[in-house]
């Protein structure tokens, strides 16, 4: 069984125990008093899957906005993200006051951990473009997959001829030339192989097959090692997976092949128990609104809700599919072994 299936079975488990209150939070009722109470909190605890680079500007903006509130941060893999805070639920432990995951998994397995978001307790949520699958987390950014190359390998000609959509992953010019993210210790990447399988078909499994991929342990990863040569592009990534080794220089370039765009949906979560549950509040709003989406766009991230016009924003594409983040453990198996993995 994979470690991805494994823990989904654990927070089955474990959150199915949880005596967790369904009391509603006495949250302020208007703008002026939620900045008064944020402010006698002093502070917020984030539980995050984004990398740290984003993290720091997303932080470093919100705290220049609301000086009076500090914000700490601990970045885990979602799986781990949501192991770590399931098992302090448990304990009666309380120390995040917002989730910001890459996967929705929890909030589906146990809304009832979560606050219900209302545009009451978060007005901007009124804005959001792609919903969730409850109200108890919203959508706060979609992180589209896209392939990085290496461009001193790479070139346009390449791209022209060989890479100009995803189903030219099995092109033989590819072969032995791509790293691919573990689908082992991600439903993000299973789902990603179920929507190119459903687009393309099984001949194509079996073309991309026949090319030798190579898995790599993580998107930042492959990015490295293509940016080292061992490999000519990663999939599926991200941008952010690049982002600083791409500002140091790196020969990395980025590709949004034509066909259905999968993308992760940022998931975000304001815990029933949450310690400052107020300065939570106005984080989640602030993220959904436009100072946040400013910055999102400006370091080439998709907000979920219209994008200011200040500065060039990526557009959410008319074809994104969302990471299906409810894949069963015979999905999964099913999916592995089409590809020639190992469940």
């Amino acid at each position: 069984m994979s470690p991805a299936s494994t823990l989904t079975k654990i927070w089955r488990t474990l959150l199915a125990g949880l005596g967790v209150c369904a009391a509603t939070i006495a949250y302020a009722q208007d703008q002026a008093a939620l900045e008064a109470a944020a402010r006698a909190e002093g502070k917020l605890t984030l539980y995050t899957s984004s990398v740290d680079a984003e993290t720091q500007d997303i932080v470093k903006s919100f705290e220049a906005r609301y000086p009076f509130i500090k914000v700490e941060w601990l970045r885990f893999p979602s799986t781990t993200l949501f192991t770590r805070f399931s098992g302090e639920t448990a304990a009666a432990t309380y120390h995040a006051d917002v989730l910001y995951s890459g996967s929705s998994q929890l909030y589906q397995l146990r809304p009832d951990l979560f606050v219900e978001l209302t545009p009451e307790v978060v007005p901007n949520i009124s804005k959001v473009i792609v919903p969730a699958k409850n109200t108890h987390y919203v959508v706060g950014e979609v992180l589209p997959h896209i392939v990085a190359y290496n461009t001193n390998t790479v070139s346009a000609k390449d791209i022209q001829q060989h890479l100009k959509s995803w189903k030219d992953l099995a092109d033989p010019r590819w072969r032995g030339k791509i790293a691919m993210v573990d689908p082992k210790i991600s439903t993000n990447m299973v789902s990603w192989l179920m929507l190119m399988r459903e687009t393309y078909g099984e001949d194509w499994v079996k073309g991309f097959a026949a090319n030798q991929f190579r898995v790599v342990t993580g998107g930042p990863s492959g990015a490295q090692q293509v940016a080292a040569g061992a490999f000519q592009m990663v999939v599926p990534s991200v941008i952010n997976h690049s982002t600083d080794i791409r500002a140091q220089g790196a020969p990395i370039g980025l590709l949004s092949p034509d066909g259905p765009t999968h993308g992760l949906e940022m998931a975000m979560g304001l815990p029933m128990k949450a310690p400052h549950p107020n300065a939570a509040r106005l984080y989640v709003n602030w993220k959904l609104g436009r100072d946040a989406a400013l910055l999102l766009c400006k370091i080439g991230g998709v907000p979920n809700v219209p994008a200011p016009t200040e500065v060039p924003c990526p557009a959410m594409s008319a074809r994104h599919v969302g990471s299906n983040d409810m894949i069963t453990p015979e999905q999964q198996k099913d999916v592995l072994s089409a590809y020639g993995l190992k469940p």
